[in-house]
């Protein structure tokens, strides 16, 4: 699945700003309401992000990212939280 770069953009800006990361716009819908969250191994620092606009539930989910050190991030052995704080949102 092609990703839209304008997300893979905004990753790069999360991960650049951590911890204190500036609000951003939603490439889709232009709403400054852009959440994210890294989901991980402790051990590893291996995980994956997802970003999404908590306005239009659009966004992107990348794997295989190296969660950096300053950021806030959920165990990958803790579904039950996973599913609480990211949404189901659509990819784009």
């Amino acid at each position: 699945m092609k990703k839209d770069i304008s997300w893979l953009k905004l990753a790069g800006i999360i991960a650049d700003h951590l911890p204190t990361v500036p609000s951003l716009n939603c490439p889709r819908c232009g709403v400054p309401n852009v959440e994210f969250q890294y989901v991980g191994d402790k051990t590893t620092g291996i995980g994956f992000l997802c970003v999404w606009c908590a306005s239009c539930l659009h966004g992107t989910h990348i794997s295989r990212v190296k969660i950096p050190p300053q950021a806030e991030y959920i165990s990958k052995d803790s579904l039950e939280e996973v599913k609480n704080r990211i949404p189901n949102f659509q990819a784009g």
